[in-house]
């Protein structure tokens, strides 16, 4: 398992940094005048933030077109996946404790890198217009669970001091919990678990300025992976390893002619 997740990780890094590197080589290359003669443009770019049904992320596209209604493209996303059974708690008798989730042991982060195609169905024949399009993505995706860290109050309460540990649900229990932990605690703990992403979307552009892309788009996105991220405690509610969620995607960016 080791072995494969190493392969997915240089695979995704890889990839990653193929598309920043082309992305940079050709935004210098950009015409000054956006669009330059008033040519169809070439090529594009987007970056966003988007809000799904568990959880939220940022995005990156970078795009090429193959005729006036086609693009090509490739882009990343980083997205936070929340457990469907999350709480959150707070210390009952110490209230300036960190709020925290019960019975979560690792927070899950999705990171992205796909390919894709996107279709314009309609075009902007005036300045407020609305142009609707539809894009497809498919790719790989990478789970990383940190590790959840709590600070835990010793010996009961009221308590005589506050330890940072790594939250163990056989071991804390909610009378011992102060609060949630410094987010980056757990970091040099990493784990990793492979998988596959595919995502389906409506885009809805808007705006006057043609060199300048500013789209609000509503999709939905499927991620499968290779075996249940952790979660939640096996006692606090089923881990999956399927993950169907709806989103938003509010993104800008640019696109020109070469």
């Amino acid at each position: 398992m080791h072995t494969i997740c190493k392969r997915w990780i240089v695979g995704l890094v890889g990839g990653l940094l193929l598309v920043l590197v082309a992305s940079a080589e050709d935004a210098q290359a950009q015409p000054a005048d956006g669009l330059g003669l008033g040519a169809p443009p070439t090529d594009e770019w987007t970056g966003g933030l988007l809000v799904h049904t568990q959880g939220a992320g940022l995005s990156y596209q970078r795009g090429w077109y193959r005729d006036a209604t086609h693009l090509r493209t490739v882009g990343t996303e980083l997205l936070y996946i929340r457990h469907a059974k999350e709480e959150r708690s707070q210390n009952p008798v110490y209230d300036d404790g960190r709020a925290y989730v019960y019975g979560k042991v690792n927070a899950l982060i999705d990171l992205r890198l796909t390919v894709g195609g996107q279709r314009f169905h309609t075009e902007k024949l005036r300045k407020n217009a609305v142009r609707v399009g539809s894009a497809w993505r498919t790719g790989l995706a990478l789970g990383i669970l940190k590790p959840v860290y709590l600070e835990i109050g010793y010996p009961d309460i009221p308590y005589d001091y506050i330890a940072l540990e790594r939250y163990d649900p056989d071991v804390h229990f909610s009378d011992d919990i102060y609060g949630r932990g410094p987010w980056l605690s757990g970091v040099q703990e990493l784990g990793f678990v492979p998988g596959l992403h595919g995502a389906y979307e409506l885009e809805f552009e808007y705006g006057e300025d043609p060199a300048l892309l500013r789209a609000l788009n509503i999709g939905c996105a499927l991620d499968v992976f290779a075996w249940s991220p952790e979660i939640l405690a096996d006692k606090f509610g089923q881990n999956h390893r399927t993950f169907l969620t709806l989103y938003a995607k509010l993104q800008t960016g640019r696109r020109w002619t070469r």
